[in-house]
C-alpha cells in the first residue's frame, strides 16, 4: 500500500495540484477556495476527487495566482473606520458587518466584505449603520475606495456583488 496521498502535492492535474497550493498558501478551506474562483464547491470537489478536469484553465489559475498576490488594503483600513478587525469602535461596539461577512471572503481579493463593501447592508461607512445595499449603492458608487478597488482589480476581475447575490432594479 501506498504512502498517503497528499492531494495539494501530487494530484494528477497540473491545474488542480496548482489551485490546491494558491488554497493551502491563503489559508483557504475548500468551500471558500470555490467560492473565491466563482465555482459551485460540489464542482472544485469533483477536480480534486473525482479527477474531473477544469474548464477555463488559465483563468482559474490567473485568478488564483491573484488571490496570492499580496494583500490589498480593504475598506476598513482605507476609510479608517475603527470597525474592522483590531479596530478601537470594533472592539467596544462589534465588527462592521462587511468586516465580519465571510461569505465574500477573496471576493476583489479582499478579507470578508472588505473589498465589496457597497454589496454588504449594515455596514458603517459613517457613524451609523447605511441600511441595505440597494438603499446605500448610490452613496457607495460615489465612495472614493470603490473606483480604488475597481482600479486596482481591473474590469476583468471586479466583482460588483458578493456570490449569490443579484441586483433587480425596481
Amino acid at each position: 500500500m501506498a504512502g498517503k496521498r497528499s492531494f495539494k502535492t501530487d494530484h494528477e492535474d497540473p491545474v488542480v495540484r496548482h489551485l490546491e497550493q494558491a488554497r493551502e498558501r491563503m489559508g483557504f478551506s475548500q468551500k471558500q477556495m470555490a467560492a473565491s474562483l466563482g465555482v459551485p464547491f460540489r464542482t472544485y470537489q469533483k477536480w480534486i476527487y473525482a479527477n474531473q478536469k477544469p474548464r477555463h484553465a488559465a483563468a482559474l489559475i490567473a485568478r488564483a495566482e491573484q488571490m496570492c498576490s499580496p494583500r490589498r488594503a480593504n475598506c476598513w483600513d482605507v476609510l479608517q473606520c475603527g470597525r474592522g478587525p483590531g479596530g478601537e469602535l470594533a472592539i467596544r461596539e462589534g465588527l462592521c458587518p462587511a468586516a465580519s461577512d465571510s461569505s465574500a471572503n477573496g471576493v476583489n481579493t479582499g478579507i470578508n466584505g472588505g473589498r465589496v463593501c457597497w454589496a454588504i447592508s449594515g455596514t458603517f461607512c459613517g457613524l451609523d449603520s447605511e441600511g441595505s445595499a440597494a438603499k446605500k449603492f448610490i452613496s457607495c458608487m460615489s465612495c472614493d475606495f470603490f473606483y480604488q478597488v475597481l482600479e486596482e482589480e481591473g474590469l476583468s476581475t471586479f466583482k460588483l456583488l458578493k456570490p449569490g447575490q443579484t441586483y433587480t432594479q425596481t
